[in-house]
């Protein structure tokens, strides 16, 4: 675990580091400068490039952490593996580029009305969606390898302070919005080059490659696994973004982008496990491979209770401060139509973090082709729900859709992972998180708001949360967080104790 712990802390900072940068952008930048319908563009022309890339890649990121056992070797090159990631990933940005060019015309009749101009740079969710799909290959390369946080520096800090950078220019009037858009595409194609570099310099990025290594019994299951992750990419992808394609197209891109501001918040839950999951699916996938299955199920345990401790913290900082969030945010007004969105995105992230590790399992073990059963379910559940809802309640409408959606996603993957692999990730740990978070909130009722949001913010947080973390601790919720806290405490003492001596 010492590899993993490294790289997850290592991670998580430059996340937060990333996310804070982020904040600035989302909070002081975009909500002062651009409009909510020029945020809303390029929250659409992302979420398109990421389902377009997400479905060109074939599977290839849970096949590559799933497969990479099998190509493994000392000297570095492992058989190929990388030439086989590239090329997978190539074949399938030419095929779906194809599809999505013959169905160009009922895409843009579908957005013609509320959206037009998405319609207008439609043309440019290819290049991105290129760009996109190599990043996430080689965050999976690097992945496998150990090495994280550089990827994860490129996506969550350089592509921010890009976009930063552009925002600004824009703001100021140095570049028109054509050349914003046309930049923040640029943005990730700088991004790509620089985790190429990175790899490189890692791991052999060499084009060569042994056919007759990948035997046919192996290569049978290849294709096999990455037939079936392909159509779960599909639904997978349509269940987690058909919620902007649609609040776009019924209700413009001025909500879409009031949603992703809220969405933005919410986002902040899960940054923590983003890091974990990256450099914990390989060694989950050893131990499985290796039929470990002892300690694949501690560690899924471990994973789900200790992402869903500091997803709850977050949570509970988030909504006690919401009304406080909104007081400072510029146009705040306009963007506090999204507050329930916020929080039922918020238990969506939560729900996450539970299942996430579940999914992840069922993924590389022998059974994953069982998700196929009821995914598409989903995704109809997913549009239905959004159909329905969106009409009523907005935007709310829409992240009440997704929470019901996820919510019974994950249900299935934690039974089929229980069923097939006798593995879940419940404990009395995670009833115990549950029971806290939900006394805090309703604690949070009672306390009168003090007139500086400022000051309630401060007051409010550090007393509340100060409440969870000591409830947390005695209570002895996670034996690897409470480690963490007596080993801060006695580095705290030990730094006074040596300099009061002096």
């Amino acid at each position: 675990m010492g590899v993993i712990i490294r790289q997850s802390i290592k991670g998580t900072i430059v996340n937060y580091v990333g996310t804070f940068i982020g904040f600035l952008t989302t909070f002081f930048i975009s909500t002062k400068f651009l409009t909510a319908e020029e945020i809303g563009l390029t929250r659409i022309l992302l979420e398109a490039a990421l389902l377009i890339s997400g479905i060109a890649l074939l599977g290839t990121p849970s096949s590559g952490i799933k497969f990479f056992p099998y190509f493994k070797s000392n000297d570095k090159k492992h058989n190929g593996f990388f030439f086989y990631l590239i090329a997978i990933a190539f074949l399938g940005i030419i095929l779906v580029f194809i599809i999505a060019l013959f169905l160009r015309a009922e895409i843009i009749a579908f957005f013609s009305k509320e959206a037009v101009l998405f319609v207008d740079y439609f043309y440019l969710v290819f290049p991105l969606a290129f760009f996109s799909a190599y990043l996430i290959i080689f965050e999976t390369y690097s992945s496998v390898l150990m090495r994280i946080v550089v990827p994860r520096f490129v996506r969550e800090i350089l592509i921010r302070v890009l976009t930063v950078v552009i925002f600004l220019l824009y703001a100021f009037k140095f570049i028109t919005l054509h050349w914003m858009i046309y930049l923040y595409v640029i943005s990730y194609g700088i991004a790509t080059l620089v985790d190429l570099i990175y790899i490189a310099k890692i791991g052999s990025i060499s084009l060569q490659h042994d056919v007759s290594y990948v035997r046919k019994s192996l290569r049978k299951y290849i294709f096999r696994f990455t037939g079936y992750m392909v159509i779960a990419t599909i639904g997978s992808g349509i269940v987690s973004r058909i919620d902007i394609f649609m609040i776009s197209a019924y209700s413009g891109l001025s909500f879409t982008g009031i949603y992703s501001i809220a969405f933005f918040m919410a986002n902040i839950i899960e940054i923590p496990s983003r890091s974990l999951n990256s450099i914990s699916m390989p060694l989950m996938s050893s131990h499985i491979k290796e039929k470990k299955m002892l300690l694949a199920h501690n560690l899924l345990k471990k994973l789900s209770l200790n992402q869903f401790l500091i997803g709850s913290f977050i949570f509970i900082l988030l909504w006690v401060n919401i009304d406080n969030v909104f007081a400072v945010l510029p146009n705040g007004h306009i963007y506090a139509q999204g507050i329930w969105v916020v929080f039922f995105l918020g238990l969506t992230r939560l729900t996450e973090l539970i299942g996430v590790f579940s999914f992840s399992v069922l993924s590389i073990s022998k059974h994953y082709y069982y998700t196929l059963f009821f995914i598409f379910f989903l995704s109809g559940i997913t549009i239905l729900g959004n159909k329905l809802l969106i009409p009523i309640w907005g935007i709310t409408g829409a992240s009440i859709a997704t929470f019901l959606s996820i919510f019974l996603y994950y249900t299935f993957v934690i039974a089929l992972v229980q069923w097939k692999l006798k593995m879940n990730p419940f404990s009395i740990g995670l009833l115990k998180i549950l029971t806290l978070t939900g006394s805090i909130l309703l604690l949070n009722i009672f306390i009168p708001a003090l007139g500086n949001p400022y000051i309630d913010a401060v007051v409010r947080s550090f007393l509340l949360e100060g409440i969870f973390i000591l409830i947390m601790y005695f209570w002895n919720i996670s034996l690897d967080v409470n480690s963490l806290i007596r080993s801060f405490i006695a580095k705290g003492l030990s730094f006074f104790d040596k300099h009061s001596r002096h």
